[in-house]
C-alpha cells in the first residue's frame, strides 16, 4: 500500500456469502484528490473470508479500467471463482483488517 494522497476507506457492511454459504468481507480504498480527474484515479478492493484464511486485493490504477462496472458482479466473482480469486490473494494485506470500520 502506498500513501501519496489523502485516502478514504469504506467497509462493505452488507453480509456477503458465497455459493457455499461462507461469509466474505470487503473494504474499498479510494484516493481523495481533485487531480487527476475521478476516472483517472486509482482504487483498491481488499477482501477476506470470515475464517481469516484468505486475504486478497484487487486494484486498478485508473477507475476507467475497471472492467466490471458493477461492484456486486465483481465481488460475486471474487467469492465464487476460486481460480480468479487465487490470482488476487495477497497474505500481506492481512494488516489492513486490523482497522475498525464498523
Amino acid at each position: 500500500m502506498r500513501k501519496t494522497s489523502p485516502e478514504m476507506w469504506s467497509y462493505d457492511k452488507e453480509a456477503r456469502f458465497d455459493k457455499r454459504g461462507n461469509r466474505w468481507h470487503f473494504v474499498r480504498r479510494d484516493d481523495i484528490d481533485t487531480q487527476p480527474p475521478y476516472e483517472e484515479q486509482p482504487f483498491e478492493i481488499y477482501f477476506r473470508n470470515e475464517a481469516r484464511t484468505e486475504y486478497g486485493l484487487l486494484k486498478f490504477s485508473r477507475r476507467k479500467d475497471f472492467p466490471y462496472r458493477n461492484y456486486i458482479v465483481m465481488i460475486t466473482k471474487i467469492m465464487n471463482d476460486a481460480k480468479f480469486r487465487g490470482t488476487l490473494l495477497a497474505p500481506e494485506t492481512k494488516r489492513v483488517w486490523r482497522r475498525n470500520w464498523k
